[in-house]
């Protein structure tokens, strides 16, 4: 058979896989954190261009944990894909930028320049990559002498240098957010469901923008590929109303605020109010927005969270929390095609168990809302050889597999008669569903409770999900009967709560209020324990779920152990996630009884 027909049918034997150990390509560049900054921002940029349509370019970068200590996590995920999925994918390896304009001459087609007087430029060059298909560089940087000036001598297609002098908002920095919101959001020209919150190039000192990275992962840089390849807006604005940010001290207070309403506003009116919109990223509260160190606040970090939650959810927006610690992501633009199947199917549901006088535990395993976190945190917690000996309720928020496809077919094809998958906050998706309806804030948003409902329904039934682990409304109370009417029509099995609601059960669902977080002292897991054991009650049966971040099952069932063999008074029965809510159903036969917010 001819080449050609080959091509034509299909056959043609796939592209080798590129991959650009960053580790190296920066190790090249000494001290100059900078240089660093801005070749890892261009490199995320291209992957998001080239890996539009299919896998092209990989990167190894990210460092992580697995069972037995350091690893690399982009080589976890590698070799995980090339199990199946990528296994007939030649790789090649490379370590400079030359190689990748050799490999990749659509990287020649041009630059957008930011400007690093105007940090949120940063931000607005990645909008446009992903509209334009240029590449972000920052204007009279090292990186711009290299490739501009010399090398392959990129194009300027467009520069943002002293274009914005906070004539229109008094905020150079909103003037930046607003311009592009007109030319590219509002006209349609970018994602109708999809942001990115990812702080800008901003700098504590003056003329050295990047310098606070020397953990690069923590930038955020690597997470862009995903969002450019799919022409998401990027921001990072302020969510307080009642102050002037630190990073622009001069503006208006209040003026990012409304300007970042004014973009989840425009938003919703690209979307037609039909859908849920997702925002990447987080709150960068060690740097801006809060009290934290120098970040120049007189607000709390975790109030900063749940404000911004807030803003989101009354614009029917939910948040995809890439928070400082864990917030690198590199490749999800090339894994993002991983072949998902339509649907997956949890263990078969445990039998009725008798309800006896115990103690029967559910320990919720988070925080699993957001992509960076899960695909990070997996190689430790989920290849920890104690998995599978005790009963875990995984708490895997499910809207994630858009990001992370390749997770969840990891972890169904590998899962124990022990694991269990729940949904975290709130449900596919965190946001706060108290603000669905009412006055919303004053968005002026119609009521979307309906649209809540579809959007958990379709990822629900495609895991196999009936259990939300968390559901939290910051700021804004205990859940009224109607919402947890919503809840009951797809999450029927049972409901943990931060917050206290109207109705024990509603219908069959059960609405449980978790009793704490558990931060485990490894070095002192009786002193975990004690902890634990301190909200028992003699009353029995009791069903207190605890919270749990990024721990290991391992950890797990040593607190157990403990707890068993210190406190055995309180008959201990560490529970899968149905029997819990099933036997706290049965404990609870009158249906009206009420919860408060304590």
């Amino acid at each position: 058979m001819l080449l050609s027909a080959c091509i034509a049918m299909g056959f043609a034997a796939a592209q080798p896989l590129i991959v650009l150990d960053m580790e190296q390509c920066l190790a090249g560049m000494g001290n100059d954190t900078v240089l660093k900054y801005d070749t890892l921002k261009f490199v995320g940029a291209l992957q998001g261009l080239v890996n539009r349509e299919e896998p092209r370019l990989l990167i190894r970068f990210l460092g992580g944990t697995g069972p037995n200590g350091p690893i690399n996590v982009d080589d976890y995920w590698l070799s995980r894909m090339r199990e199946s999925w990528l296994r007939d994918r030649a790789v090649e390896r490379i370590e400079t930028l030359e190689a990748l304009f050799e490999k990749f001459p659509e990287a020649s087609k041009g630059a957008v320049l930011w400007d690093q007087d105007v940090a949120a430029t940063a931000n607005v060059a990645s909008t446009i990559c992903g509209v334009k298909g240029w590449l972000p560089v920052r204007a009279g940087g090292e990186l711009y002498r290299r490739i501009v000036e010399n090398g392959p001598k990129l194009p300027v297609q467009m520069s943002l240098a002293g274009m914005f002098d906070g004539s229109e908002t008094g905020s150079r920095k909103c003037d930046a957010y607003r311009w592009a919101q007109r030319e590219f959001l509002d006209k349609g020209l970018c994602n109708d469901a999809l942001m990115a919150y990812y702080i800008d190039g901003y700098s504590q000192e003056p003329g050295k923008p990047g310098f606070h990275y020397p953990d690069l992962a923590n930038a955020g840089l690597a997470n862009a590929d995903y969002y450019i390849a799919r022409k998401a807006f990027f921001f990072d604005l302020s969510p307080w109303d009642d102050e002037a940010p630190v990073d622009d001290p001069g503006q208006k207070p209040g003026t990012d605020c409304a300007t970042l309403r004014g973009l989840l506003a425009s938003l919703h009116r690209l979307n037609g109010g039909k859908k849920m919109a997702t925002v990447g990223g987080f709150v960068p509260w060690n740097l801006k927005y809060t009290n934290f160190g120098p970040a120049g606040s007189q607000h709390e970090p975790v109030p900063a969270e749940w404000t911004y939650a807030a803003i989101l959810s009354s614009y029917n927006a939910i948040m995809d929390a890439d928070a400082l610690g864990l917030v690198g992501m590199a490749n999800a633009s090339a894994y993002a095609h991983f072949p998902l199947k339509k649907r997956y199917k949890q263990n078969p549901r445990p039998a009725l168990q008798p309800l006896e006088p115990k103690t029967y535990v559910l320990v919720y395993m988070g925080d699993y809302d957001s992509a960076a976190w899960l695909s990070g945190s997996i190689p430790n917690v989920w290849d920890d050889p104690v998995r599978g000996s005790l009963p875990i309720a995984w708490a895997f928020n499910p809207n994630l597999a858009d990001r992370a496809p390749y997770v969840f077919d990891y972890v169904y094809r590998t899962k124990t008669p022990n694991d269990w998958f729940i949904a975290g906050d709130s449900g596919a998706g965190y946001l706060n569903p108290n603000l669905l309806a009412g006055d919303r804030l004053g968005s002026g948003l119609p009521d979307a409770l309906g649209l809540w409902t579809r959007h958990n329904k379709a990822y629900f039934k495609r895991f196999d999900y009936s259990i939300t682990g968390f559901v939290i409304n910051g700021f804004h109370g205990a859940m009224p009967v109607r919402i947890q009417e919503t809840y009951t029509r797809f999450s029927p099995d049972g409901v943990g709560m931060q917050l206290g609601f109207e109705k024990s059960i509603v219908g069959k669902t059960p609405f449980v209020r978790h009793v704490s977080d558990i931060y485990p002292d490894l070095n002192d897991l009786d002193k975990t324990a004690a902890q634990m054991a301190h909200f028992a009650r003699a009353e029995k049966p009791q069903f207190p779920i605890y919270r749990m971040i990024l721990q290991k099952p391992s950890t797990l069932a040593a607190v157990r152990d403990r707890l068993e063999a210190k406190y055995p008074e309180h008959r201990w029965l560490f529970c899968d996630p149905y029997t819990f809510f099933d036997l706290y159903r049965r404990a609870i036969p009158n249906q009206k009884r009420s919860e408060s917010i304590h």
